[in-house]
């Protein structure tokens, strides 16, 4: 049956047919406007998967190149500037192992020691400052507590409850020398001063230097008359206490526990003869001066920890309450336990430290499955003991300065001609005592300092090791950054070839559609101007 065909019907497939080469002519033309293939996912369900798939793994690319390994970068390099610069001030012309030197080749004269004391100090108060470096307010070695600086940038009293973690290594020697009065005489109190050359004397003593000095001191409590406390057995009750402890602590075992309390450790406010007398005279206590922050080891003790294997942990508890500007703070180093004053609370820094806890290591992502070390922890280059070293040899240097000053004035009392008979004998004899005792301090610097430069040579290989480390991570970083960069660009051209429009095609489509779409307005012109009349 043959189908009769109006020119209505051919008005509306014409009609139907311009509007499809008109939305054609649209879409090509929001292409060529957007320079995009498709404008919404339905335009092309395909292409659209894939540009969510080819995005979002440009997108982490750029995170990790543009964000994270640019913010690793720049923690890298300061790290690097700062120890860097703390390795200078240790190895420099001027620095601090260049003093240790010349005090241990015994180069003591005036000129000398003025220039040691006027600035070893300064440059460990530098090195120290150096720790406190940030990054975008981040501090750069202070572990996860990037909020906090290295050391205290204002002075305090508030308590805090030191946990050193050691090794029988730990343990040095020391040579104690008596002096007697011999550094205070003068000319008014030669003639009452007995100290003799058969008084001065030279000891050596063993120790356990704690992280700080000036730490809290321990005394004896009095009862309502004022008369001091002791226990049952007669020893000294302490108003606070200090212990050592040694023995397998991972497994929960203690050896032995040397306390204050106990009566084992005799406590000492200030560095006196006294303290050092007890130590050598009693082998089987310890004596811990606060002053000096020192712990004296009778010799029976100091065989027993001698003994210890390597890896036997000591643990030495004290406590600590006026704090100076520039004093490391305990908390990036130690289990410690602060007491604040306002509140009262108890806080408890690192107790992971006493489980054998790692460091506090910061890593960013720059990678799928890839990270990187970006801190370095306070204790692998600001250690206490260049602090502590220096302190000892400005120490040393001004007794020997003392005991060097009051030789020169007793020689020129003798050659003055000024004294006579008991009291140029009296002179003669103080001349001996302080030539022996200046003597023995020269001897004591220059032993020290030996040992002391072993020890600084070692503080500059940590310090060396860490910005070698550092420097390898920034190398690692640096082929990272290549790769992530190789990787954004083929991932881009993989999005543009996704996604972006091809304009040379976009304009010959869109050409060709508006031709054929004059050639169909001027076709359905001709139609429309028929009837089915004409053909009849």
């Amino acid at each position: 049956m043959a189908m009769r065909v109006t020119t209505k019907m051919m008005q509306n497939t014409s009609l139907r047919n311009l509007n499809t080469s008109k939305a054609r002519e649209e879409k090509l033309l929001v292409q060529l406007a957007t320079g995009k293939k498709i404008s919404r996912p339905s335009d092309d369900p395909v292409i659209a998967i894939r540009a969510l798939k080819l995005n979002s793994s440009l997108d982490k690319i750029n995170q990790y190149y543009e964000k994270n390994a640019k913010d690793a970068e720049s923690w890298l390099g300061l790290t690097d500037s700062a120890i860097a610069t703390v390795n200078k001030i240790l190895t420099g012309e001027q620095g601090i192992r260049q003093y240790f030197e010349q005090a241990a080749t015994g180069h003591l004269d005036g000129d000398d020691r003025k220039k040691i004391l006027d600035n070893i100090s300064k440059l460990v108060e530098e090195i120290y400052s150096t720790g406190n470096a940030s990054s975008a307010g981040r501090s750069l070695f202070t572990g996860y507590r990037t909020n906090l600086p290295l050391t205290f940038n204002k002075a305090k009293e508030e308590n805090y409850a030191i946990t050193e973690q050691l090794t029988n290594e730990s343990i040095d020697q020391i040579t104690y020398i008596k002096q007697g009065d011999l550094p205070a005489i003068n000319e008014g109190n030669f003639n009452t001063v007995n100290t003799n050359e058969y008084y001065v004397s030279a000891n050596d003593i063993y120790r356990i230097r704690l992280a700080y000095k000036d730490t809290a001191a321990i005394k004896q409590k009095v009862d309502a008359n004022g008369n001091p406390k002791t226990d049952a057995n007669g020893n000294p009750v302490y108003d606070r206490n200090i212990t050592l402890s040694f023995g397998d602590f991972s497994n929960g075992g203690v050896t032995k526990t040397y306390s204050a309390e106990n009566g084992d450790i005799r406590c000492f406010e200030n560095a006196t003869e006294d303290a050092y007398a007890f130590a050598i005279e009693n082998p089987d206590k310890m004596v811990y001066i606060a002053e000096t922050g020192e712990v004296l080891l009778g010799n029976d003790i100091q065989k027993e920890l001698s003994e210890l294997s390597s890896n036997t942990e000591i643990r030495v508890s004290y406590e600590k309450e006026n704090w100076k500007v520039g004093d490391l703070d305990p908390i990036h180093y130690f289990y410690t336990e602060r007491k604040e004053p306002v509140t009262d609370r108890t806080l408890k820094y690192n107790p992971g430290f006493l489980e054998g806890g790692s460091k506090q290591i910061i890593e960013y992502d720059i990678g799928n499955n890839q990270t990187i070390r970006v801190n370095t922890t306070a204790d692998e280059v600001f250690d206490h003991g260049i602090g502590r070293d220096a302190d000892e040899l400005v120490n040393m240097l001004q007794q020997y300065g003392t005991l060097d000053n009051n030789y020169k004035t007793v020689q020129e009392m003798i050659a003055s001609n000024k004294y006579e008979g008991e009291d140029l004998t009296k002179l003669e004899q103080h001349l001996e005592a302080i030539g022996k005792a200046r003597t023995m301090m020269r001897d004591k610097i220059e032993k020290q300092c030996g040992a002391m430069l072993t020890r600084v040579d070692g503080y500059i290989a940590n310090c060396t090791l860490a910005e070698t480390s550092c420097g390898s991570r920034e190398s690692q970083l640096t082929l990272v950054q290549n790769r992530l960069g190789v990787q954004k660009e083929n991932y881009e051209e993989l999005v543009s070839s996704n996604e972006d429009a091809d304009y040379p095609d976009l304009a010959i489509q869109l050409n060709s559609i508006r031709m054929t779409y004059q050639a169909a307005l001027s076709s359905i012109s001709y139609v429309m101007q028929t009837s089915l009349l004409d053909f009849i």
